[in-house]
């Protein structure tokens, strides 16, 4: 091919090529809201133990959601309300690169770094000496993290802002002393805010062979933001059990269906002149190409997202008045999220391979009553993640997780307690090597993550 031909196919390859990285780009960021940020749906005592014990402990409403059976042995009616703000930590160390080899420019923040409220509620009431009927609102599902737009990772994410909110109802029945059974139904709202960056020079440099093609200029120097708003409500089901086999022991099962989902919204589009060019030109020109047909102004955008089923075992043992040691261990089906695949106006934009695998958590803790008004906990876990490092990015730059909580808890009056938790978690180094299709730039990234997390609660419960 002359160099005549070579310009030529360069211009009217690149807008092809830009308008199939958008659509690239528009799945992408939707995969960290099915990653792993699934959240305990705990009060201040439960992070305290580290999650363990589930909602075993006497008269905890958190098992309205986590595990309606215990509701049957509640001694009264209840009402809790608590305060979370969990703190992730995730600093990159390593290089990220444009498709010609060359450092990407642009600082490397923290993405994280602030904390991130999430409340939960619940309301339990015993219609009988068997039957307590409840209600909640809890965040199952949440991740927040923002890198500055100009940062060196931004053609693998800037912004990404995700919540769950699920309301429940559910009921427990006491079969006898020591047996108890629960269910319930619950509807989820999630929505979700994802940015990122397009490398477009980026895309055309890579089409042509790493040339630099003077009519656009090199990599790096027209980039396009794209940000993607997309919501949905669901509904699911869940189930437990509770069995007393001792007066001091209790054990519970628990089960969370999965709920399906299709997000729905839109995707929006900014950048230069020469940005928008190349992302609006490619489908006009290759029309025989497959090529969706992309608005620079923004259109709709669909995925299907299924938060995973998962299952808890419980167990709490008393050791007297004052001594009572809980553990615990969850079991999430994340190997079902193994594919992701965006949908634009009844056409296909792309799918993504994901192969998240199932995962385990583990924890230990208890509580130690000081006097009647003064109680200490603690606990220890670990939480395995189920991303790999082919899915593993900075939007959730996650590794598995070392537990350690502590906390106490004050009743103030016959009535009204107050509990506050702290948990720090220590993550795992968390690899990537990731390498952009050559519709998104064609740039790498190469290196890991320092994590850590912190979570702060406080729960007033308050005993009719």
């Amino acid at each position: 091919m002359n160099h005549h031909h070579s310009k030529r196919f360069s211009r009217l390859a690149t807008p092809a090529s830009l308008a199939l990285a958008v659509a690239a780009a528009l799945a992408i960021p939707l995969r960290a809201e099915a990653g792993s940020f699934q959240l305990p749906t705990d009060n201040a005592a439960g992070w305290a133990r580290a999650n363990a014990g589930g909602s075993l402990f006497a008269n905890d409403p958190t098992a309205v959601y986590n595990n309606p059976a215990a509701m049957a042995f509640f001694t009264g009616s209840v009402l809790q309300v608590t305060a979370t703000g969990i703190r992730p930590s995730a600093e990159f160390q390593g290089q990220v690169r444009d498709s010609q080899g060359n450092p990407v420019s642009g600082d490397n923040p923290n993405g994280f770094g602030k904390f991130v409220p999430f409340p939960n509620m619940a309301f339990a009431a015993p219609i009988n000496d068997r039957l307590t009927i409840g209600g909640s609102v809890t965040v199952p599902y949440g991740l927040a993290s923002e890198y500055n737009p100009t940062w060196q990772g931004r053609y693998f994410g800037t912004k990404t802002s995700v919540q769950s909110i699920a309301v429940s109802l559910s009921a427990g029945f006491k079969v006898n002393d020591q047996f108890a059974i629960g269910a319930g139904i619950v509807g989820q709202r999630t929505k979700a805010q994802l940015n990122t960056v397009l490398d477009t020079t980026g895309t055309a440099a890579a089409l042509t062979g790493g040339a630099t093609i003077p009519l656009y200029g090199p990599p790096q120097s027209a980039d396009a933001q794209l940000n993607v708003n997309v919501k949905k409500n669901a509904v699911g089901y869940f189930f437990g059990f509770e069995y007393k086999p001792t007066s001091a022991d209790s054990i519970g099962l628990s089960y969370h269906s999965r709920i399906g989902q299709v997000l729905g919204g839109n995707y929006k589009l900014y950048g230069g002149a020469t940005a928008m060019a190349l992302i609006q030109g490619g489908p006009l020109q290759f029309p025989t190409a497959g090529l969706p047909l992309l608005n620079p102004a923004g259109g709709q955008a669909s995925a299907t997202l299924n938060m995973p089923a998962f299952a808890s075992l419980d167990w709490l043992h008393a050791f007297n008045d004052r001594l009572s040691i809980a553990g615990s261990m969850k079991w999430t089906q994340w190997s079902n999220f193994q594919n992701l695949t965006l949908t634009s106006n009844g056409q296909t934009l792309v799918s993504l391979p994901e192969r998240y695998k199932n995962s385990m958590a583990y924890s230990i803790g208890g509580d130690y009553k000081l006097n009647d008004q003064w109680t200490v906990r603690a606990g220890i876990g670990y939480d395995e993640t189920p991303t790999n490092i082919i899915s593993r990015d900075p939007r959730i730059p996650d590794g598995s997780r070392r537990l350690i909580g502590v906390g106490f808890g004050y009743q103030a009056s016959q009535h009204l307690a107050i509990d506050l938790g702290y948990q720090h978690q220590f993550v795992s180094d968390a690899q990537v090597n990731l390498t952009n299709p050559v519709s998104l730039g064609a740039g790498t990234m190469v290196g890991k993550f320092k994590d850590h997390g912190d979570v702060l609660s406080m729960t007033g419960t308050y005993r009719f």
